[in-house]
């Protein structure tokens, strides 16, 4: 079936600046990390990954749209869970990322408090801050910005970035059980998204907000990962002082 004008101005906006072709991801899947870096990497990532289901339930509870809050509380319930993905546990998602952190060499403590602790980086901070806004907008919007300018991105860096985790840093399959997961379930999120933004963002002013907003998603993920590149890999210097 030929795509709507609609869903393929959504496509362009985040092709064009898609994550899993920024110099962090590069680096990532061309080994030019290690585990402390990826360890570092993973600090940043759950303090937005962990808060995905709260931006989620507050889209929920501002949505008069009772197949749209079907949706989100499955995405929710699975994020948190309470029900689990076909082939995987029914296990909360940032848990498996702590697990993650800790074959990293990073403690789970060291990760959960990383922001009290100070040690969010600006762009990190920058990306939490966009979504808490992007919550709070009309439902269309939000998942706009928030599934398809963000999650649906997902599969495609994961599976780029899944692979060499085995193949050049040394991680057993039961370690990167996070990457998996979230190559299976944000296809399904994201995709699930599209649908819901072309159903009913039905006026061009609506479209073109929508549109808009995942190019602004897009330019906030690679905010975040510029951080992280910035801060490790373009001042090899300040490495050592983190």
């Amino acid at each position: 079936m030929a795509k709507s004008a609609f869903r393929q101005a959504l496509d362009d906006a985040i092709a064009a600046r898609h994550s899993s072709v920024h110099p962090w991801s590069e680096a990532w899947v061309t080994g030019k990390l290690d585990k402390v870096l990826l360890g570092e990497w993973t600090k940043q990532h759950y303090h937005y990954v962990s808060h995905f289901s709260e931006w989620l339930g507050s889209v929920y509870g501002n949505c008069p749209n009772e197949e749209v809050r079907d949706f989100l509380l499955e995405n929710i319930t699975e994020e948190e869970g309470v029900t689990g993905q076909a082939g995987f546990p029914a296990i909360r998602h940032t848990k498996l990322l702590l697990d993650f952190a800790e074959a990293c060499g990073k403690s789970r403590n060291e990760i959960i408090d990383a922001q009290i602790n100070g040690e969010l980086l600006p762009e990190t901070l920058g990306l939490q801050a966009w979504c808490t806004n992007q919550a709070h907008k009309p439902f269309v919007e939000a998942l706009a910005g928030l599934l398809v300018g963000l999650e649906s991105q997902v599969p495609k860096i994961y599976s780029k970035t899944t692979p060499p985790l085995v193949e050049k840093y040394g991680f057993t399959e039961e370690e990167i059980v996070f990457f998996r997961l979230h190559i299976v379930a944000d296809q399904e999120h994201g995709e699930r998204g599209f649908e819901i933004v072309e159903k009913y963002a039905t006026t061009p002013e609506q479209q073109a907000a929508c549109v808009r907003l995942v190019k602004e998603a897009t330019l906030m993920r690679r905010l975040y990962l510029d951080g992280l590149n910035s801060k490790y890999l373009a001042r090899p210097a300040s490495r050592v002082a983190a």
